[in-house]
């Protein structure tokens, strides 16, 4: 048990007190509650009164000259947690030994968490006799904790909002998480995993999807693709998919994540027999031709640069993407972001018997 000359400032004048060259006990005390913000404390079991270090005082914020009881401290404790913790001193008598966390609120009102730990000491027939405890400021990780609560809230706010299925895949590409997939689709937990949420996409779409995703992972790249969910309605609904590797300190994938958003669009609805809900021949995602990209830009009025700046691709991929000369195959996530520049712009673009465009 701590002992009362460690305790209190006084000095005995005895010469066992020195520590070292001439250190008392009480400099040690002072360094270690000083560093790591505690306090110190005993009591005789059957007494109100706690014998408390310099640390202890300051954690609570009271004057060294107080008298300090179980009671003072009681009545420190914010209510809410008073009526939580109960009487701690009886658990004491009892010969429980006790470790939690309260606030309290100091004489000058500011609210402080702390963390009591406090042991039963026994004579020699068992009988509680002593009480020794330590009291340690943790405002701060309490603080941190409820920072990090309301990021999540926040997040999760955010993503409840705006997407229909936040995603997380393992290093190399496989489905892990996907909370919300499984109510979007009716996919169990083990149908979805690894590749197999490709399945719940439109045949049509799932080479695409997979072709895209395994360039994303195999270069480290963020992952951004269009394609139609069959939803448990047994309707297929338009999605862009956009994910992000998450990195080691080393470069090294850890993880993705990624989310699935709803896209609005009337003409983004299908049913599983291919033919959206107003009628109209299901708009799949066949990838555009250089001659449709530039008739495209002739029909809008909008130059290169202007449409690589919406599709958000540099305007070299642009220039490649409508010179039938270049020999180099455009990715299919670009050809579809182009495409999407200018559907929003009112083209139409049609594939049957050849391929060709109107404006809507």
């Amino acid at each position: 048990m701590p002992h009362r000359s460690i305790m209190r400032p006084a000095s005995t004048g005895h010469a066992d007190e020195a520590v070292g060259r001439g250190l008392s006990s009480r400099h040690f005390l002072k360094l270690i509650e000083d560093s790591i913000d505690i306090g110190l404390w005993s009591s005789e079991i059957n007494e109100d009164r706690i014998h408390g270090s310099l640390g202890l005082y300051r954690v609570l914020g009271l004057d060294p000259a107080v008298d300090l009881t179980f009671g003072i401290v009681a009545d420190m404790m914010h209510p809410e947690d008073r009526r939580a913790h109960g009487p701690m001193l009886s658990l004491l008598r009892s010969g429980q030994a006790i470790e939690r966390d309260f606030r309290i609120i100091r004489p000058d009102r500011t609210q402080r968490w702390v963390r009591s730990r406090a042991e039963v000491i026994v004579d020699a027939v068992g009988r509680p006799s002593h009480a020794l405890g330590i009291i340690k400021d943790v405002t701060g990780r309490h603080e941190a904790r409820r920072s990090l609560e309301i990021e999540h809230d926040r997040f999760k706010a955010l993503l409840d909002a705006t997407a229909a299925v936040y995603w997380v895949n393992s290093s190399d590409g496989r489905a892990h998480d996907m909370p919300q997939w499984g109510a979007l689709t009716g996919q169990s937990h083990e149908q979805m995993q690894g590749s197999g949420w490709i399945d719940a996409l439109h045949p049509d779409d799932r080479a695409r999807a997979q072709a895209a995703w395994t360039t994303a992972v195999a270069h480290a790249s963020p992952y951004n693709t269009d394609y139609r969910v069959l939803c448990k309605d047994g309707i297929y609904r338009w999605f862009n998919a956009r994910g992000t590797p998450i990195l080691n300190h080393d470069g090294s994938v850890r993880e993705w994540v990624g989310v699935c958003l709803s896209i609005a669009g009337q003409n983004r609805v299908a049913t599983r027999q291919g033919t959206t809900t107003n009628g109209i021949n299901d708009l799949d995602t066949m990838p555009i031709t250089p001659a449709q990209i530039r008739a495209a830009r002739a029909l809008v009025g909008m130059s290169a640069d202007e449409v690589a700046r919406r599709a958000s691709i540099s305007i070299s991929t642009m220039r490649r993407m409508e010179t039938e000369a270049s020999g180099i195959l455009a990715r299919a996530d670009n050809l579809l972001a182009v495409r999407q520049v200018f559907e929003q712009a009112g083209v139409v673009f049609t594939f049957n018997p050849k391929p060709g465009l109107q404006f809507a």
